[in-house]
């Protein structure tokens, strides 16, 4: 699940994670990736921290709170650097926090568990 305002963004990480061979939905609000999630199930969520109507860190929170998605690995992406942005994500659930930007090569790590 890649979880992005920027539409352009959010289709061109679609279309990385398809080409290797995964399947991918998107969304771009907070308020949408949380009913994605619930229906699709992602084994992994790439999220960014800024959407138009949550903070990225309450969205990991919610998902966290879901059984179904106790072992997705949730990534946060941003453009900050602001630290205290990153240590809320982290504290939320996520794996890791991602800076944009992000190299094709890191989410094929990342994905492969390397």
């Amino acid at each position: 699940l890649v979880v992005e305002d920027n539409i352009d963004a959010a289709r061109m990480l679609a279309v990385l994670f398809s080409g290797m061979g995964h399947r991918v939905e998107y969304a771009i609000n907070a308020i949408v990736a949380l009913d994605v999630a619930h229906r699709f199930l992602p084994e992994f969520v790439f999220l960014d921290l800024k959407l138009p109507d949550a903070h990225g860190a309450d969205v990991a929170r919610q998902l966290r709170r879901n059984p179904q998605l106790a072992g997705a690995r949730i990534y946060a992406i941003t453009a900050s650097n602001d630290e205290a942005d990153q240590k809320r994500a982290l504290a939320a659930g996520c794996e890791a926090v991602l800076v944009k930007p992000v190299e094709a090569k890191v989410f094929e790590t990342l994905i492969a568990g390397d």
